[in-house]
């Protein structure tokens, strides 16, 4: 697979090398049938941030358009990519763990979507207890859905609907399949490692589409009995979670530091890559957010050699017989009137 990077504003390395085209945006560059086009519309974590939002990343293929996870301002981001028509037109989210950085957004999404216009339900695929917590968030957000009924918005999309899934193929429709796996983001014993009782379960996902694939690690620390290793192996994307341990005695740096037990540092992460050598390794859910792509290129680069790019919030990169990465050109000031995204 061939690599094509444009890289506006941020910075791409592959192979050890910084590559950057100054000027207009490559967005305009077509994607085919077979690909698989990613749009990360977050890329921090739990930490606000007005740089990177929470995890959240949208996945288009052929007809099929999918959200892997919700963190904050997954909504916005997802309007200022494709404005009504992207928020109307998107009805499945995937969601890697119960954590609030994976989901705060799904209430938000799933009721602003109905309200302008989705008229298909909102179908939420995630780990043991999913079912639950939307069950909560329908309980929740009911006198808002009777509210706006009575008044007169249709009923038809309001609808939630959650299924549990666990590791193994859960969907398999029109060239795309979808595989859950589990990771190792469940609480341990620091001292032993070993894992804690602690109810439901973490997972990671892998997309499949026309000879095209894409990993999602979720939220992980990564050892040498890593499901991902196995998983990604060959890969043509694999997306990972990085953490970098804050510096200091301070008690702001130890409390930040509480969860490398159930997150991947650099050195960690550089070794799933050095093993599974996906043709583009990516960083996203950065810890801290502020961290720069040279600092987690410094830090990664003792353990892998191959390509890797570190993600931002709207940046759009496709995966077809070239993997290229653009920006968004952002949609600014869209009125609904004007939208035609109401189709019945």
């Amino acid at each position: 697979m061939n690599l094509r990077l444009f890289a506006f504003p941020s910075i791409i390395f592959l192979l050890g090398s910084l590559v950057t085209i100054a000027g207009p945006q490559a967005d305009a560059l077509a994607s085919d049938e077979n690909s698989i086009v990613l749009t990360f519309l977050g890329t921090g974590a739990p930490r606000p941030s007005l740089d990177r939002y929470g995890p959240a990343i949208l996945v288009e293929a052929g007809k099929h358009r999918i959200i892997v996870d919700a963190g904050s301002g997954m909504r916005e981001r997802l309007f200022q990519a494709g404005g009504f028509k992207m928020l109307t037109g998107v009805d499945t989210i995937l969601v890697t763990h119960l954590h609030f950085d994976h989901t705060i957004s799904i209430p938000g999404f799933w009721l602003s979507g109905w309200l302008y216009g989705r008229r298909v339900p909102m179908k939420v695929y995630g780990p043991v207890g999913t079912v639950a917590m939307m069950k909560h968030f329908e309980k929740a957000y009911q006198w808002d859905i009777d509210y706006r009924a009575i008044v007169g918005v249709p009923l038809q999309g309001s609808e939630l609907q959650a299924v549990n899934v666990g590791p193994g193929v859960f969907f398999n429709q029109d060239g795309l399949k979808i595989t859950a796996f589990e990771v190792e983001h469940m609480p341990i014993d620091i001292r032993t490692g070993e894992r804690l009782p602690f109810r439901g379960q973490t997972l990671g996902f892998r997309i499949d589409y026309r000879g095209r694939s894409v990993v999602f690690s979720g939220d992980t620390r990564s050892t040498p009995t890593s499901h991902l290793l196995k998983v990604g192996k060959g890969v043509d994307v694999l997306i990972h979670e990085v953490q970098v341990p804050s510096p200091g005695e301070s008690k702001e740096a130890k409390l930040a530091n509480v969860s490398l037990s159930v997150h991947s540092t650099p050195a960690q992460a550089a070794y799933i890559f050095s093993q599974t050598r996906p043709a583009m390794a990516v960083y996203s859910h950065i810890i801290p957010p502020d961290m720069t792509a040279e600092e987690l290129m410094t830090a990664t680069r003792p353990g892998y050699d191959g390509p890797l790019t570190v993600a931002h919030d709207l940046m759009k990169m496709t995966i077809g017989d070239e993997i290229t990465i653009t920006q968004v050109k952002v949609i600014k000031n869209e009125i609904f009137e004007n939208s035609q995204v109401i189709k019945n």
